[in-house]
């Protein structure tokens, strides 16, 4: 009975050491995989058997059977991935705001010789220039030619502005269609997870992949996920059930003030967001973008109003009075088309005498003037002022995304130090998983010389 034991150990050995070596190459394979939890082959002893040659008095001694495989564990901590998916959502959150913000920062080109503050003061000193000499028609033309470039500025700074605005909204639902189709993804992958554990599978791979997804959907928005005991997870966000078992709640866009918003299709409650590219992609459309659409909107309407009212009680070189410098047709300023076609009429005098240019001074004090229409700023410290509102909330959300990265890189490092794969160390464990299955290989060629000696011995 012995010998038939010992085979039978060492038959159990090279199994299980067949099995850890497998493993051991499994990690290896997926060493540069960043969504991969390494796994172990826990190796037990196997169920011994009584033996009466071992027995002492009236007990049965026992005789070991070898070793088998526990269990293929996954080298996992379900809180470091839980602060995992939360700084996802943060760092997420604040890199998509940052990048609309630098993209904004941009297209406002301050300080820059093109920007529009230098636009604006151009214009102004174009207006101080015809003081100097009002009845110079190159002087009046210059004016018509630095106020048109200030429109066109405006008007594609906004044109700018409304696209951002469309990117944006578009993004959004591209991503809420991507959001359901990882939710319909994790939902299957349940399904998969709780049919392996009921046949006593150890589905490692499957739970990966269930991780690296809710990562994602993490990314997207705030969830809070539980792992259940038959192996599923429960997903809410902001306490309502996004994924329960095989089953989840796909959202839809909702079309409603400037910018939309998600809700279940089921249900149509609001999805609550919290954190998260979708969040900040709604928070860039409805405060940034339209904040500063809102005030650059102010700020061209005072300026514009400001300058026809000094301009219409002006006089032109002709005698000509009453005529606005701008005005307002198909949704946006214009230049007067009587003045581009007569720069006589331009009104630089003040007093209707040709040679007169206090009503050009006045215009050109508009620059540093306050209005009432502006809160008591004047034109140039109030588009300074936006310039600096976007400076200020881009620096703001840079700090923070930095600061949240620094967290997300020292979790990711844990995480790595927990789940992730050292060469060196799975090298080390190939080679002693190998000389253990020459061991069992050995005691196999042992037991079959005892016996073949023994057979020629009969």
């Amino acid at each position: 009975m012995a010998i038939s034991v010992t085979l039978q150990t060492a038959l159990q050995s090279l199994l299980a050491h067949q099995t850890a070596l497998a493993v051991a190459a499994q990690n290896i394979a997926n060493a540069q995989n960043p969504d991969y939890s390494r796994q172990v082959a826990r190796l037990k002893a196997a169920i011994p058997i009584p033996d009466p040659s071992l027995s002492e008095g009236m007990l049965w001694g026992q005789l070991g059977t070898g070793v088998t495989v526990r269990e293929i564990s996954r080298q996992y901590d379900a809180l470091l991935m839980a602060a995992l998916r939360l700084s996802s959502s943060r760092v997420a959150h604040q890199r998509t705001l940052l990048d609309g913000l630098e993209r904004v920062e941009a297209l406002l080109s301050e300080p820059a010789d093109s920007g529009t503050n230098s636009l604006f003061t151009a214009f102004f000193e174009a207006w101080r220039d015809l003081a100097a000499n009002p009845e110079n028609i190159g002087s009046r033309a210059i004016v018509l030619e630095r106020g048109q470039s200030l429109l066109s500025r405006l008007y594609t700074l906004q044109q700018q502005l409304d696209y951002e605005q469309t990117l944006a909204q578009m993004r959004f639902r591209q991503e809420v269609d991507q959001l359901n189709l990882w939710l319909e993804h994790v939902a299957r992958l349940n399904e998969q997870i709780v049919a392996a554990r009921t046949v006593g599978l150890q589905p490692n791979d499957l739970m990966d992949e269930r991780d690296a997804t809710l990562r994602q959907i993490a990314e997207r928005l705030s969830i809070q996920v539980f792992e259940q005991p038959n192996g599923s997870v429960l997903v809410l966000a902001g306490g309502h059930e996004l994924i329960s078992g095989a089953r989840f709640r796909s959202i839809r866009v909702v079309i409603s003030g400037s910018f939309p918003s998600a809700a279940f299709s089921d249900t149509n409650d609001p999805l609550p967001l919290g954190e998260g590219l979708l969040a900040a992609l709604q928070e860039f459309g409805q405060q940034v973008i339209a904040t500063l659409r809102q005030r650059l909107t102010a700020l061209v309407d005072a300026f514009a109003q400001a300058v026809n009212a000094l301009h219409q009680t002006g006089y032109g070189l002709d005698g000509s009075t009453g005529q606005p410098f701008f005005v307002f047709a198909n949704g946006r300023w214009q230049l007067n088309p009587t003045l581009q076609n007569d720069p006589q009429k331009l009104a630089a005098s003040a007093t209707g005498s040709p040679g007169n240019g206090d009503m050009a001074v006045r215009i050109a004090q508009l620059s540093e003037q306050p209005l009432s229409a502006l809160n008591g700023q004047s034109v140039l410290e109030a588009y300074r002022q936006i310039v600096g509102w976007i400076a200020a909330r881009t620096n703001g959300v840079r700090n923070a995304h930095d600061a949240f990265s620094e967290v997300q890189r020292f979790l990711q490092n844990r995480r790595d130090m927990v789940s992730g794969v050292s060469l060196d160390e799975e090298l080390v464990d190939l080679m002693r998983f190998q000389q253990a299955y020459l061991a069992a290989a050995r005691v196999i060629q042992a037991v079959d010389n005892l016996v073949s000696e023994l057979l020629q011995r009969l």
